[in-house]
């Protein structure tokens, strides 16, 4: 019994993409049945890319051509030029006339070499306070322009608080990254869309609240969006087998513990719209009406319903859930799977609807601390200026 040949031919075996880029890849296949094939050369970011997405093409009698030629003209690369040709090869045994429409000068030996493309790298900070502020830093590296970098600190709900684009030197490059990660750090690497996709929300919001439009990220803006796919998901989501299991309840201690990391301490809601409700709180227990014990925390306990009704709306607890899950990612980065996995399951429970007996238990920690923290501080500035009399600045003052 004659052995059987074995096939020669190696199988392709691309490492696993990261979602964004699985993304860019299957739009790309998508769009190209329609767009011009010059375009959908531009957005393929480099070789590597480009060869999976020849890998992944539907080759039938439709097949566009002109796309292969494009494809090998963009890259300088011997594994692309090599990926068109074993391409042309089965459209002409497939009976697909390719002659016409593909130019033999786009051999690799003749094809004018491209200018390379930036080398781009992005980092990101912690965000900072419930309103999602966080610094966010992109470096463009090109052998023609030099080196670009654009600076930002940026918040969701406030939108796009301060930004710097231009050349700069790699030396100055360094002092920018340094400095930025001393005054609103630790910086972590992350992927340019990710950093995009920060930018870019907090650019809709900032048009939403503001009139004035935030000049220099428009310098760098357009190119953003012409060559980089925006995230549809938050990217912890692509890492979340990554990170420790558990069953997805969050005990007092754990949240306790979440909050109290030196990234999260500053996760405090604003003084001010938590003023009304701890006057109303401090007149209750200080109340000329003889109230019982449980009067009174009855009355407390509907104060903070309504304070959490009124300063959690829907939008508010949506972006909550997305700062959550945004820390979720950072942790992930400083390779701390514990608390990453805890801020990812604080921010599912926000899904969760509250009811007449159960409240949420992310917001509801985060009123109690708040007010804790004030209050304590209140009682602090008291103990020291003793007799003093009040001001008119907006504080608290206790008995």
């Amino acid at each position: 019994m004659r052995r059987k040949k074995k096939s020669n031919k190696k199988k392709v075996d691309h490492p696993a993409l990261m979602t964004a880029e699985e993304d860019l890849v299957n739009s790309l296949l998508e769009d190209c049945k329609t767009a011009d094939p010059s375009d959908i050369a531009a957005r393929i970011p480099d070789p590597r890319l480009a060869r999976i997405f020849l890998d992944r093409l539907s080759l039938n009698d439709a097949f566009p051509v002109p796309l292969l030629s494009a494809v090998d003209k963009a890259f300088d690369d011997k594994h692309v030029h090599k990926a068109v040709k074993k391409i042309l090869f089965r459209l002409k045994k497939k009976g697909i006339s390719v002659n016409d429409n593909f130019s033999q000068k786009s051999s690799h030996h003749t094809v004018i070499k491209r200018v390379r493309k930036e080398e781009l790298v992005a980092y990101i900070g912690p965000i900072t306070g419930t309103s999602g502020s966080r610094a966010v830093l992109i470096i463009l590296h090109n052998a023609i322009r030099g080196n670009h970098s654009g600076i930002g600190l940026v918040s969701e709900s406030e939108g796009i608080q301060q930004f710097l684009y231009g050349a700069f030197s790699k030396k100055r490059t360094r002092e920018i990254k340094d400095a930025l990660s001393q005054e609103a750090g630790p910086l972590v690497e992350t992927a340019l869309p990710h950093a995009a996709t920060i930018l870019e929300a907090a650019y809709q919001h900032h048009m939403e609240r503001h009139s004035e439009v935030p000049a220099q990220y428009l310098e760098l803006r357009p190119w953003l969006l012409e060559n980089i796919t925006l995230l549809p998901q938050p990217m912890i989501y692509s890492f979340v087998s990554e990170i420790p299991d558990s069953d997805g309840t969050l005990t007092d201690n754990q949240l306790g513990k979440l909050f109290d990391h030196n990234l999260m301490r500053t996760w405090l809601i604003d003084f001010e719209s938590l003023q009304p409700f701890m006057e109303s709180i401090l007149k209750v227990n200080n109340s000329t009406i003889v109230l019982s014990d449980t009067q009174k925390m009855d009355q407390i306990r509907q104060i903070k319903e309504k304070c959490i009704q009124e300063l959690f709306p829907g939008p508010r607890r949506s972006l909550l859930k997305h700062n959550l899950e945004e820390m979720a990612y950072f942790f992930f980065k400083l390779d701390q799977g514990e608390y990453s996995r805890m801020a990812l399951n604080a921010a599912q429970t926000l899904d969760l609807e509250d009811t007449t007996l159960k409240k949420n238990v992310i917001i509801d920690f985060m009123v109690e601390q708040s007010m804790g923290f004030y209050m304590n501080l209140a009682r602090e500035e008291g103990a020291r200026d003793g007799s003093q009399e009040a001001d008119d600045s907006p504080r608290i003052i206790l008995p």
